[in-house]
Order: structure tokens, then sequence, then C-alpha cells
């Protein structure tokens, strides 16, 4: 197994820290994270939102609509600009649904900040 260099390091540690900052829904920790020319793809059909104000009020809105709500990283793999997480989701919905999914983000890395955000979700 090589060793991973240091680009590949940082985006792990990047990635590990938005996970960290979307579990305490700490809107300042994520921005810290994100280039300002950032985009997501939230996985619904067509949508994006680009820039960083954009995609933390898509992000933070959707997180706001669960209770308790934790990602735990299952499989990782990190390149130099790219980085793929399989996670998993549990929460409740505001009206106490419980929620339980599967998911897979692709990430575009630049200088170690996040360009790009793809979601993939079991439904």
């Amino acid at each position: 197994m090589t060793s991973p260099t240091a680009a590949a390091a940082k985006n792990a540690e990047t990635i590990r820290a938005f996970a960290e900052g979307q579990n305490n829904i700490d809107r300042q920790a994520i921005e810290a994270l994100l280039t300002e020319d950032a985009t997501f793809y939230p996985g619904a059909r067509d949508a994006s939102f680009e820039g960083r104000e954009a995609f933390l009020d898509a992000l933070l809105g959707w997180l706001n609509n669960h209770e308790n709500g934790r990602f735990t990283i299952l499989t990782e793999i990190y390149t130099d600009d790219e980085a793929v997480n399989e996670w998993r989701f549990v929460a409740k919905t505001q009206d106490g649904a419980d929620v339980d999914t599967h998911g897979i983000d692709y990430f575009k890395l630049r200088d170690g900040k996040i360009l790009v955000k793809s979601s993939f979700r079991k439904v």
C-alpha cells in the first residue's frame, strides 16, 4: 500500500471536518471548508446550488429539517483533487419519523477546500 500524498491527506482532513460540521450543523465550520465558487448537487433531479452562500443555505436547510442527525463515514477514497465517501445518515424528521439512509458523496477539491459536492442517496 502506498502512502497518500500530502494533498490527498489534506483532502481527507477536509472531508472529515466537513462531516463533523454537518453533524454539528456548524455553518462557520462548513463555510471555512468551501471554495467561494463551490457547487452542491444534492441529488434531486437537475438541482444545483452554485456559490458558497447558496451551497450553505441548501445544505443547512436540509440538515435543519432533521433532529439529532448524524453522518458516519463508512468508506473513504482520496486523491490529490477528489474524494469519495460512503456514508450513513441517521436522524428523525421534524414530525418524528425515523431516517436511516446510505449514500455516496463525490467531492472535487481545490487547494484543500471543497469545490463540488455531488450526493447520491439510496431511497
